[in-house]
């Protein structure tokens, strides 16, 4: 069975809608079944959104098969190399899903080399108004290692899959 896709905007637009696709992909379930995945829903848009900043058009959508429920979350965005890099600790294994062997691993650590000056006035203090506008949106660090660690806590496993302008964050949950 699989949720409607949902518009999620940073405004908030689409959250409530969202909540209500979970609700209703919950329903049936034991009550702390459903509250669980609910918890799931808010704390992945929540995150994303403090991470990726302006989103006009990032996708969400539930699927569950056999009790495992999918959480997904898309959108096309150019990610700073810090949003890029906190989106990744995201993921239960902290490594971009999207590049698996060794030449997937060469191909990230050169686009994570080639895009590392682009956010070192961040780490200086230096004026951000002059780097990638991408790279403005920063979220309080305490408040997205909470959000991390309470999504990591609730789901079996998170992936994160960056490639080619397409940011994904999946989340699984086996009730």
């Amino acid at each position: 069975m699989t949720s409607n896709t949902v518009t999620i905007h940073s405004t908030g637009e689409g959250f409530r809608d969202a909540s209500l696709e979970t609700e209703r992909m919950a329903a049936g379930l034991p009550e702390a079944q459903a509250t669980q995945l609910c918890l799931i829903t808010e704390e992945m848009l929540s995150l994303f959104n403090s991470i990726t900043g302006s989103v006009s058009n990032a996708e969400f959508r539930i699927e569950n098969e056999n009790n495992l429920f999918t959480f997904t979350l898309s959108v096309r965005q150019k990610l700073g190399n810090t949003q890029r890099s906190e989106l990744i600790q995201s993921s239960t294994s902290g490594s971009n899903e999207a590049y698996k062997g060794f030449l997937g691993m060469l191909k990230e650590i050169i686009v994570q080399t080639m895009s590392v000056g682009r956010d070192i006035d961040m780490y200086v203090g230096g004026d951000t108004s002059a780097a990638d506008p991408t790279d403005a949106v920063m979220s309080a660090p305490k408040w997205d290692k909470f959000e991390r660690s309470v999504l990591l806590a609730i789901t079996d496993n998170v992936k994160v899959s960056i490639k080619g302008g397409v940011v994904n964050l999946i989340a699984f949950k086996q009730l």
